[in-house]
């Protein structure tokens, strides 16, 4: 199945953000300002579980498993993070060119957008199973918050004229934020053993951790946490075995993956893949033994519930997480 071509990014933030304070350099691209244009029709949308407002055109909904927007018809994604205000320098420095290509994404270019806030533009490419997409992003600061709002285009959608550059570029242009979030769970998890909800990202993704804090104590400290990531949209998965095993491989921020051998279960009326397995840290080689539970969505898409234990936490931590991905519920 083609992955969502925002996921690698939140993947990045869910692996690496409970082990490194600050949060990851989060990847960026987009290109130089063409004459801003409105689109027809604007109207403001405040995103679920989100303070972000997007001035956004007909035909964007919120999607039911990010916080952001799509629009089934042209296949335009928008994914905001929202992050504490002092994230903001550590973020941007992500968004070079070197930085990007780590995370596959090319042709980086810098511009400018109409806002007089702090900010930083781009415009780049990313090449997946589902083809070639353009991806804008903006980061910007307010008052008390760091905002990323990424957009994810195919490619197509550009080239037969039914997405314009410009009116991307004016609903990044017009975000905003205002004083109080639309809360909207998505999921419910009725057993943590000893884990504590730390916080939020990409608005319904959850990390949990030993102590509830999303940040470590020490700056590169390698941590033991779980995490619940939603798909980023709802495409069909074709070989949920094959897929779950290459999104576990596949984690930014780990090496030397060694993964079992899948088995199929079913959590709360949600058939999936269960896998266990072992990887080590990226920065410093720390021995990781990992946990995935990929539950299928009943109209496409999946629910990824991660675990990941340091060796002094394994072995009373890793019989948990089953327990705690075997909880999982969907909320009506």
């Amino acid at each position: 199945m083609p992955l969502p071509i925002a996921l690698p990014s939140m993947i990045t933030i869910l692996a690496r953000r409970p082990r490194q304070a600050g949060g990851a350099a989060l990847v960026a691209a987009i290109l130089f300002a063409f004459a801003m244009v409105a689109p027809a029709s604007a109207t403001p949308q405040q995103a679920p579980n989100s303070r972000v407002v997007l001035d956004l055109p007909a035909g964007y909904t919120p999607s039911p498993l990010f916080s952001g927007f799509q629009n089934d018809a042209t296949g335009v994604s928008y994914v905001i993070l929202e992050a504490p205000v002092g994230e903001y320098d550590k973020m941007a420095q992500g968004f070079t060119p070197e930085e990007l290509a780590k995370r596959g994404i090319t042709h980086v270019e810098k511009g400018s957008l109409d806002r007089s806030d702090k900010h930083i533009y781009m415009r780049a490419r990313q090449k997946s199973e589902a083809g070639t997409y353009a991806k804008y992003f903006v980061l910007f600061q307010t008052a008390d918050q760091t905002v990323l709002v990424s957009v994810n285009v195919p490619t197509l959608s550009l080239d037969d004229g039914s997405v314009k550059p410009e009116v991307i570029e004016h609903v990044l242009a017009t975000a905003k934020t205002t004083e109080k979030p639309a809360v909207r769970n998505l999921f419910s998890l009725t057993y943590l053993g000893p884990f504590k909800e730390a916080g939020t990202l990409v608005g319904t993704s959850k990390v949990y951790t030993l102590d509830g804090r999303l940040d470590p104590d020490r700056t590169g400290e390698t941590r033991s946490a779980f995490m619940v990531a939603p798909s980023l949209d709802k495409r069909p998965v074709a070989d949920p075995a094959k897929l779950a095993t290459a999104l576990l491989a596949s984690m930014p921020g780990y090496k030397d993956f060694k993964i079992g051998e899948p088995r199929s279960i079913n959590i709360g009326g949600l058939d999936g893949i269960e896998l266990e397995g072992e990887a080590a840290d990226d920065d410093h080689g720390t021995p990781l033994h990992l946990y995935q539970a990929m539950l299928l969505g009943k109209d496409g898409g999946y629910y990824r519930l991660i675990g990941i234990a340091t060796p002094r936490d394994k072995p009373q931590i890793a019989a948990e997480f089953p327990k705690i991905a075997h909880s999982f519920a969907l909320l009506p």
